[in-house]
């Protein structure tokens, strides 16, 4: 007697690793009788990704190290810039530019050492030699700078968030004696909401007039220093009756100054690659989205396939708005799945953290191999006279030990085709059961993971025969 059964696996178990063939009747057969099941055909379409969460093989992760620096405001004394704009000698270490403003009777000069500009004015009729050198260390009255009520300054240009604390200034007149005569200057920092200047420090200078040349000395100090890139100063009194020079002038700049940082713990975020059909370009490119907030890059070689990560990092110079360098340390965490690893190429090195050195990358053992489904294995819960033989790897964690295999079916065909399979060989398989009610068969792929086929059509079949009698 033969018994055939015709299934639409989509009817009842759509989503499932196995499907049921429930009887109408049960099968039972006598000692004199036995039963041999055949799978007769099969087909699905091959719509099972190679990378996804069912086969487990898409996550990892990135352990990262962050490293966080604290500073203090530190630096030179007594200058505006480390290195200063003179030689020993006092000569002029960098190029002056002119700017001449239009229908005005004063020049724009710009030093400009690394990140500092210094911006001054000069009349049309100052002409005295080397003047600007009044930033020295030392003084001498044949260099000097004049300076008058508003349109007469010195302006201070950073980029590298100076900070400063005080000015030193050695004021300087001529020809002049009489009454004693009070000099404000001011200094002034940048306000970048209202596109002016606002006091912050002030010291007023007198001039006794008992001599024709008379110096005064001041130090203009700042009540709550704080990084501004921009500063002035200027004389604010607006009338005097002598022309007021500036024959020194230097700051107590502040910049910060960085410690070595602190490595903080270790965070581990998971990478997860979007469950689709890859092959070595387009995974790839999707390893580039998702780890472009690493600055790591991932290319394969053109003739090898060897996956490549390089760890693209720049060099990180802190600053006072960015204190942590979130990306100091990178590790590859890949899960100790066999797939997982053969996927990325690794067959001999693997441990559980894979560091991505800076400036350098890391590289896989062997060409990388996506190929996670070769074979459909379909078994059934009839229990064969003839145990099957199997010798198979284990892809992943969820792989499961399996016997009574009806055939094994070749899936390495191009995604979105049909899978065909004809028993054209007539293979069929003596069971030992003596009532079968229920036929159920699972699928798996060849590295023992089910699979999970959400369409299939299936013709198996039951076939009831006498024992030969002895």
């Amino acid at each position: 007697m033969i018994y055939d059964y015709y299934v639409d696996k989509r009817r009842f178990h759509k989503n499932d690793a196995f499907v049921d063939i429930i009887l109408d009747y049960p099968i039972e057969v006598t000692d004199y009788e036995y039963l041999r099941v055949k799978l007769c055909d099969f087909k699905f379409l091959n719509n099972i990704y190679n990378i996804s969460g069912a086969l487990t093989n898409n996550q990892f992760n990135i352990r990262r190290y962050s490293k966080t620096y604290t500073y203090v405001y530190g630096g030179s004394v007594l200058y505006f810039d480390d290195t200063g704009f003179f030689n020993d000698q006092n000569a002029l270490l960098v190029t002056q530019v002119e700017y001449e403003e239009s229908n005005q009777v004063f020049t724009t000069k710009t030093l400009t050492l690394g990140e500092l500009s210094l911006v001054y004015r000069q009349d049309y009729e100052v002409t005295l030699f080397g003047w600007e050198n009044i930033l020295s260390d030392t003084y001498d009255v044949s260099r000097k700078m004049q300076l008058e009520f508003d349109d007469k300054w010195f302006e201070i240009i950073s980029t590298d968030n100076t900070r400063i604390k005080s000015v030193y200034m050695r004021l300087y007149k001529d020809s002049y004696t009489g009454n004693a005569v009070d000099v404000t200057m001011r200094i002034q920092k940048y306000n970048e909401a209202t596109s002016s200047y606002d006091n912050i420090g002030a010291q007023v200078a007198t001039f006794l007039g008992n001599y024709d040349e008379e110096f005064v000395e001041i130090t203009i100090n700042v009540a709550n220093p704080e990084p501004i890139n921009k500063y002035r100063v200027i004389c604010d009194t607006g009338s005097l009756p002598f022309t007021l020079y500036a024959v020194q002038f230097q700051a107590n700049k502040q910049i910060p100054v960085y410690d070595a940082g602190t490595i903080n713990a270790p965070v581990q975020h998971t990478i997860t690659i979007p469950d689709g059909f890859y092959k070595a370009s387009n995974l790839k490119t999707t390893l580039n989205d998702l780890l472009a907030n690493y600055k790591l890059t991932a290319s394969i070689d053109s003739i090898t396939n060897k996956l490549k990560i390089s760890n693209d990092n720049p060099t990180f110079v802190p600053t006072i708005t960015d204190l942590i360098d979130d990306n100091y340390q990178l590790d590859l965490v890949i899960p100790n799945i066999t797939n997982m690893l053969e996927n990325f190429g690794i067959t001999s090195s693997y441990q559980q953290y894979i560091n991505v050195p800076f400036n350098s990358y890391y590289e896989g053992d062997t060409n990388v191999n996506l190929i996670n489904l070769s074979k459909v294995i379909i078994t059934t819960n009839l229990n064969f006279q003839q145990k099957t033989h199997n010798e198979l790897i284990r892809g992943n964690d969820m792989y499961r030990g399996f016997g009574n295999i009806l055939c094994w079916i070749d899936a390495d065909q191009p995604p979105m085709t049909c899978i065909n399979y004809r028993n054209y060989e007539d293979l069929s398989y003596r069971v030992e059961n003596k009532h079968v009610n229920i036929i159920r068969l699972s699928f798996y792929s060849e590295k023992s993971m089910p699979i999970h086929i959400d369409n299939a059509l299936i013709h198996i079949q039951i076939k009831k025969l006498q024992k030969k009698v002895i």
